[in-house]
């Protein structure tokens, strides 16, 4: 008879282990199709055990466990919940291990000195509905970013706990941290020389590319996400928490943005590995750059983005040749090559 009985009940999903099934969950089930001839839930999710690093089910007897507020004290909540999300498939166990817990820790490290980042390089942007011109390595990124949502979405629709997390996990280190804001950083820096239209775009796919990426996260990393969200969005987007905001829906995927983009992003990288390997600062400039993209098309595409190249990479002058050279090859482009004069 209470109020709120038809809203609660049946529940959506049941939580069980499967050493419980045959009991629990069993007994639910035959108890409340006799009380209320009504199911309890409308589906139930079976969930593995936490294994030893020895390799067997954690266990005070036995002296293989790891006691949770060891775990929360050293690497804090979000960590911990990580670790439990990407340890393995759902329904199967999932061993402990440190160093999962320290990438995670690591992780959110990651994230929360990005954001600091792009906060203090949207001090004065202010969101805006009106179209924006946005650079290649610009819709590259939110091309990517509707890709993961996509992914994640339905992973989640899955129970599969552990794609959704890797996919909005790589998407933020690698695509978003290691290689966009990478790639944009001379454009926030310097709007005289870029140009102030450039550097709104930046500030446009910057602002959009972080809240979805919170979003995503949220649900397995809540802490850092809304403590992130009330710093930077909370005032423009009105919703209380990042945890009742609507789910993000994917947009159309820009599959020419993404092929045109990797390329971009490959000989950025390349050029930033040959300093590193070189162990020259990556800030190091280059007198002249000459990239032989091997095609017309690859042509095309690096003069379009020449300006991001030389900006990211401190070039001062930059030659892209449409034909076949020497040079160091860039890596998933056989028919491209480039050479530097440092």
């Amino acid at each position: 008879d209470k109020k709120d009985w038809q809203t609660r009940f049946p529940a959506d999903l049941h939580p069980s282990g499967y050493d419980i099934i045959r009991t629990w969950a069993y007994y639910l089930m035959v108890r409340h199709l006799a009380l209320f001839d009504q199911k309890p839930y409308k589906s139930c999710l079976i969930n593995g055990m936490v294994l030893g690093t020895d390799g067997r089910m954690m266990h005070r007897h036995w002296g293989n466990y790891v006691a949770a507020p060891e775990v929360l004290d050293k690497y804090g909540a979000d960590a911990a919940r990580q670790w439990a999300a990407t340890g393995g498939a759902t329904g199967s166990d999932i061993p402990f291990r440190w160093p999962d817990v320290e990438y995670a820790w690591r992780f959110l490290i990651k994230l929360w000195n990005a954001t600091r980042f792009a906060s203090l390089h949207l001090q004065d942007y202010t969101p805006t509905k009106k179209e924006v011109k946005l650079e290649l390595i610009d819709r590259w990124l939110l091309s990517k970013l509707d890709r993961v949502t996509q992914k994640a979405t339905e992973a989640l629709d899955d129970c599969q706990f552990n794609i959704a997390t890797e996919e909005a996990r790589n998407f933020t280190w690698h695509e978003l941290c290691d290689r966009y804001i990478e790639a944009i950083k001379h454009r926030l820096y310097k709007p005289e020389t870029y140009g102030e239209e450039k550097r709104k775009a930046a500030q446009y796919t910057l602002y959009t590319a972080i809240y979805r990426t919170l979003q995503l996260l949220a649900p397995v990393s809540p802490h850092i996400t809304e403590e992130i969200y009330q710093l930077m969005y909370a005032e423009d987007k009105k919703h209380k928490s990042i945890h009742i905001s609507p789910w993000p829906t994917p947009q159309k995927i820009d599959e020419e943005a993404e092929k045109y983009g990797d390329l971009l992003v490959a000989v950025i990288g390349e050029i930033r590995r040959e300093k590193s390997e070189k162990r020259l600062p990556l800030n190091t400039s280059i007198k002249k750059l000459t990239i032989y993209a091997g095609s017309k098309k690859s042509a095309d595409i690096l003069e379009q983005t020449a300006e991001d190249i030389a900006g990211t990479c401190k070039t001062e002058k930059i030659e892209i040749l449409p034909k076949k050279g020497e040079g160091r090859e860039v890596q998933g482009y056989t028919n491209v090559h480039y050479t530097a004069d440092y």
